[in-house]
């Protein structure tokens, strides 16, 4: 007897898999010709290097390197577009890169409140009122205080003569001829205008604007004046402004750098009863 088998048929790749899914074998093929120049699309904007604007942006960086620690009176001005502007004399002193202590004094005498950071946490004491609040530092911004988004170390570095600028961005230089000023543009990854300050024929920083990530105005910054202390080259007076009409100016009148004090001094405790 001759066992019969069955007629075992090998089949191909072809026969495993339906016809159509060559259609997607082709579209796979063209995906990865396409994706090396097609990512290229979503890739960042290459952004020449201007050596000259780094240049800058080290030296204004390097100002007053040495001067970390200050006291100095001067006059607060605040005023928002809901609100008159209003004026303190003010006792203002600061530790890099996260301790500050401003008390601002009521024209006719007086307290009239606080504002502090000791690095970990952020005090607003008021007077006469006797409020007291202490949050967590978080990013440091000052919005709730002053009204303007501003950080304690960004404050920080213009109460010692520096302009804050990221150091993610990339520096560029160009002319306002206008006002025969030099303008040191700082652009992000994507070509995107974050910062712009304006320095005066001797290198001095007199204006900044800062931009959001849409290219909108956050606040800007005006220097009036200078003065040397110790031989550090400091403002007389920084006005802030904010994208809504919010003002912070301040001026400083005795300055002492390097100053010393008592590390509490940037915990204010609360009003006694």
């Amino acid at each position: 007897m001759i066992a019969v088998f069955p007629c075992i048929r090998h089949r191909s790749f072809g026969d495993r898999f339906p016809s159509y899914l060559s259609g997607w074998s082709a579209f796979f093929l063209i995906l990865v010709v396409w994706l090396p120049t097609g990512c290229t699309r979503f890739s960042h904007p290459e952004i020449q290097r201007d050596l000259a604007a780094e240049q800058m942006v080290a030296g204004l960086r390097q100002a007053n390197a040495d001067l970390t620690r200050f006291k100095c009176v001067g006059k607060i001005t605040m005023s928002s577009s809901e609100q008159p502007a209003q004026s303190f004399r003010a006792a203002m002193a600061g530790q890099l890169p996260d301790r500050l202590r401003i008390d601002m004094f009521a024209p006719f005498g007086g307290s009239a409140g606080t504002v502090s950071s000791d690095g970990k946490h952020l005090f607003l004491v008021m007077h006469p009122s006797r409020e007291y609040y202490k949050r967590r530092f978080g990013s440091g911004s000052l919005r709730r205080m002053i009204q303007i988004n501003i950080t304690v170390g960004d404050l920080l570095e213009l109460l010692v003569g520096r302009i804050p600028m990221d150091e993610e961005f990339s520096a560029r230089l160009t002319s306002d001829d206008t006002k025969a000023q030099t303008q040191l543009v700082l652009v992000d990854q994507w070509g995107r205008t974050r910062q712009r300050v304006t320095v005066d024929d001797t290198m001095h920083p007199v204006a900044s604007e800062w931009f959001d990530s849409h290219q909108k105005p956050v606040y800007s910054l005006t220097v009036t004046g200078t003065q040397t202390v110790d031989g550090f080259v400091l403002p007389k007076r920084i006005d802030l402004s904010g994208a809504s009409g919010e003002r912070v100016s301040v001026t400083l009148d005795r300055y002492e750098a390097n100053a010393r004090f008592n590390e509490n001094l940037f915990i204010p405790p609360p009003p006694s009863s």
